[in-house]
Protein backbone atom coordinates (compact mmCIF):
# COMPACT_ATOMS: atom_id res chain seq x y z
CA UNK A 1 0.00 0.00 0.00
CA UNK A 2 1.42 3.35 -1.01
CA UNK A 3 1.55 6.27 1.37
CA UNK A 4 -0.57 9.35 0.70
CA UNK A 5 1.56 12.43 0.05
CA UNK A 6 -0.01 15.87 0.40
CA UNK A 7 0.89 18.27 -2.43
CA UNK A 8 -0.30 21.32 -0.43
CA UNK A 9 -2.81 22.30 -3.13
CA UNK A 10 -5.24 23.44 -0.39
CA UNK A 11 -8.37 22.04 -2.06
CA UNK A 12 -9.38 19.81 0.85
CA UNK A 13 -9.07 22.60 3.40
CA UNK A 14 -10.93 24.99 1.15
CA UNK A 15 -13.91 22.65 1.18
CA UNK A 16 -13.58 21.81 4.89
CA UNK A 17 -13.99 25.49 5.73
CA UNK A 18 -17.72 25.13 6.06
CA UNK A 19 -17.18 22.42 8.70
CA UNK A 20 -14.54 24.00 10.94
CA UNK A 21 -15.23 27.22 12.83
CA UNK A 22 -13.35 29.19 15.45
CA UNK A 23 -15.73 29.20 18.38
CA UNK A 24 -13.55 31.04 20.89
CA UNK A 25 -10.08 32.58 20.84
CA UNK A 26 -7.96 32.44 23.96
CA UNK A 27 -5.10 34.38 22.32
CA UNK A 28 -3.83 35.11 18.82
CA UNK A 29 -2.38 31.58 18.74
CA UNK A 30 -4.77 29.57 20.96
CA UNK A 31 -8.31 28.83 19.83
CA UNK A 32 -11.20 26.48 20.35
CA UNK A 33 -12.65 25.25 17.10
CA UNK A 34 -15.93 23.50 16.44
CA UNK A 35 -16.11 20.67 13.92
CA UNK A 36 -19.72 20.89 12.76
CA UNK A 37 -19.73 17.38 11.25
CA UNK A 38 -19.04 15.74 14.62
CA UNK A 39 -20.01 18.53 17.03
CA UNK A 40 -16.56 18.20 18.55
CA UNK A 41 -15.08 21.26 20.29
CA UNK A 42 -11.32 21.13 20.64
CA UNK A 43 -8.37 23.34 21.46
CA UNK A 44 -5.96 24.09 18.62
CA UNK A 45 -2.75 26.06 18.53
CA UNK A 46 -1.23 28.00 15.67
CA UNK A 47 2.29 26.67 15.26
CA UNK A 48 4.91 29.29 16.24
CA UNK A 49 6.49 29.00 12.79
CA UNK A 50 3.15 29.95 11.16
CA UNK A 51 1.92 32.74 13.46
CA UNK A 52 2.89 35.56 11.10
CA UNK A 53 1.32 33.72 8.18
CA UNK A 54 -1.85 33.09 10.22
CA UNK A 55 -2.20 36.76 11.14
CA UNK A 56 -1.37 38.24 7.74
CA UNK A 57 -1.51 35.53 5.07
CA UNK A 58 -3.98 35.34 2.20
CA UNK A 59 -7.28 33.77 3.23
CA UNK A 60 -10.75 33.38 1.78
CA UNK A 61 -13.73 33.44 4.20
CA UNK A 62 -15.03 30.13 2.80
CA UNK A 63 -11.79 28.26 3.61
CA UNK A 64 -10.93 26.57 6.88
CA UNK A 65 -10.06 29.49 9.16
CA UNK A 66 -6.56 28.05 9.68
CA UNK A 67 -5.62 27.64 6.01
CA UNK A 68 -3.29 30.23 4.50
CA UNK A 69 -1.85 30.69 1.03
CA UNK A 70 1.86 31.37 0.94
CA UNK A 71 3.67 33.62 -1.53
CA UNK A 72 4.96 30.57 -3.42
CA UNK A 73 1.37 29.51 -4.16
CA UNK A 74 1.37 26.57 -1.75
CA UNK A 75 -1.09 26.29 1.11
CA UNK A 76 -0.29 25.79 4.77
CA UNK A 77 -2.36 24.49 7.65
CA UNK A 78 -1.27 26.77 10.48
CA UNK A 79 -2.54 24.29 13.12
CA UNK A 80 -1.23 21.14 11.43
CA UNK A 81 0.16 19.61 14.64
CA UNK A 82 -3.12 20.10 16.55
CA UNK A 83 -5.59 19.81 13.64
CA UNK A 84 -8.91 18.01 14.21
CA UNK A 85 -9.33 14.29 13.61
CA UNK A 86 -11.46 14.91 10.49
CA UNK A 87 -8.45 16.67 8.96
CA UNK A 88 -6.00 13.98 10.05
CA UNK A 89 -8.07 11.25 8.42
CA UNK A 90 -9.01 13.09 5.21
CA UNK A 91 -7.38 11.89 1.99
CA UNK A 92 -8.15 13.64 -1.27
CA UNK A 93 -6.64 10.75 -3.22
CA UNK A 94 -7.48 7.27 -2.02
CA UNK A 95 -6.09 5.22 -4.90
CA UNK A 96 -3.61 5.54 -7.75
CA UNK A 97 -4.20 3.58 -10.95
CA UNK A 98 -1.23 2.64 -13.10
CA UNK A 99 -1.55 1.68 -16.75
CA UNK A 100 0.58 -0.51 -18.97
CA UNK A 101 4.23 0.35 -18.56
CA UNK A 102 3.69 1.54 -14.98
CA UNK A 103 2.68 5.10 -15.83
CA UNK A 104 0.04 6.77 -13.66
CA UNK A 105 -3.20 6.64 -15.63
CA UNK A 106 -5.52 8.13 -13.04
CA UNK A 107 -6.49 8.34 -9.43
CA UNK A 108 -9.54 7.93 -7.24
CA UNK A 109 -10.64 10.83 -5.10
CA UNK A 110 -12.95 10.36 -2.16
CA UNK A 111 -14.84 7.09 -2.13
CA UNK A 112 -15.07 6.34 -5.85
CA UNK A 113 -14.56 9.39 -8.07
CA UNK A 114 -12.21 8.56 -10.93
CA UNK A 115 -9.93 11.32 -12.24
CA UNK A 116 -8.28 10.43 -15.55
CA UNK A 117 -7.71 11.49 -19.14
CA UNK A 118 -7.38 7.86 -20.23
CA UNK A 119 -10.47 6.78 -22.25
CA UNK A 120 -9.67 3.06 -21.86
CA UNK A 121 -9.51 3.44 -18.09
CA UNK A 122 -12.79 5.39 -18.12
CA UNK A 123 -14.42 2.55 -20.05
CA UNK A 124 -13.05 -0.11 -17.67
CA UNK A 125 -14.21 1.98 -14.69
CA UNK A 126 -17.80 1.88 -15.95
CA UNK A 127 -17.72 -1.93 -15.64
CA UNK A 128 -17.18 -1.72 -11.88
CA UNK A 129 -20.43 -2.14 -9.93
CA UNK A 130 -20.99 0.87 -7.61
CA UNK A 131 -21.13 -1.22 -4.42
CA UNK A 132 -18.14 -3.47 -5.21
CA UNK A 133 -15.29 -3.86 -2.77
CA UNK A 134 -11.67 -2.97 -3.50
CA UNK A 135 -10.76 -6.55 -4.48
CA UNK A 136 -13.43 -6.62 -7.19
CA UNK A 137 -12.40 -3.17 -8.41
CA UNK A 138 -8.75 -4.21 -8.62
CA UNK A 139 -9.60 -7.42 -10.47
CA UNK A 140 -11.70 -5.66 -13.11
CA UNK A 141 -8.96 -3.10 -13.68
CA UNK A 142 -6.32 -5.85 -13.81
CA UNK A 143 -8.25 -7.52 -16.66
CA UNK A 144 -7.75 -4.27 -18.58
CA UNK A 145 -4.00 -4.14 -17.74
CA UNK A 146 -4.31 -1.57 -14.96
CA UNK A 147 -2.95 -1.81 -11.43
CA UNK A 148 -4.82 -0.09 -8.61
CA UNK A 149 -2.85 0.83 -5.50
CA UNK A 150 -4.64 1.97 -2.36
CA UNK A 151 -3.19 4.91 -0.46
CA UNK A 152 -2.90 4.77 3.31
Amino acid sequence: MARFVCTRCGKCCMSLGRHIRIERSISAAQHYCRVTVTGELLPVAVHPQHRDLFSSGERDPSWCPFLRKEDAGLFTCTIYETRPRICREFRCRTMIIYGPGGREAGCVKGRRSLVTNDPVLESAWREIPPDSNDAVLKEILRKHSYLAELLE
